[in-house]
């Protein structure tokens, strides 16, 4: 099993221009990858989410939108209604392994993270409409709730929780 996530520096827009930002890169079954920042680089926080459409650390990524990415689930959704049964309800189970990153992240985090994409990959059937596959979008969430937790911990704040809700809002559902 080859391990789930690499470390390296990836060309990031920050404006017009590029820069090399360290990310943890997480290959994704149906083409590119999910990265996840791991330091601060100048004016860009740790925890930044970032969308690789190629999996290539010369090719600049961006950070998606949320708008961006509930528009794109709610299109699927309206494709596939069965999807709100099947694919919907991993959000929550993403939450959790994104909570039980904090405060150490071990092996079997990364081993329920692991299942979580292999599960979204699995219900893709490869013609749904927008850019991101239902891997991509369980796994920049899951990342973005990982960097909610950390920059919003709790007691005190909700973390990822309010992203979720804000999902949940963005297309209708009660969760």
């Amino acid at each position: 099993m080859s391990a789930p996530y690499t470390t390296r520096l990836q060309q990031v827009l920050v404006g017009p221009t590029p820069r090399p930002v360290l990310l943890a890169v997480f290959a994704l079954a149906s083409g590119g990858a999910v990265g996840l920042q791991l330091q601060d680089h100048e004016e860009l926080r740790r925890g930044g989410v970032y969308w690789l459409i190629e999996d290539d650390p010369a090719v600049p990524t961006r950070a998606p939108r949320f708008d961006e990415l509930f528009a794109d689930l709610s299109s699927k959704l309206m494709a596939r209604p069965q999807l709100r049964a099947e694919f919907l309800p991993l959000f929550p189970r993403a939450l959790e392994a994104a909570q039980a990153c904090r405060p150490e992240l071990t092996p079997e985090t990364l081993a329920t993270v692991s299942a979580l994409q292999a599960e979204a990959a699995a219900l893709d059937p490869g013609d749904l409409p927008g850019a991101f596959s239902l891997e991509a979008q369980l796994l920049i969430s899951l990342l973005i709730f990982v960097s909610e937790e950390e920059r919003y911990p709790r007691p005190r704040y909700r973390g990822g929780a309010v992203a979720l809700e804000r999902l949940f809002q963005a297309v209708g559902d009660p969760g």
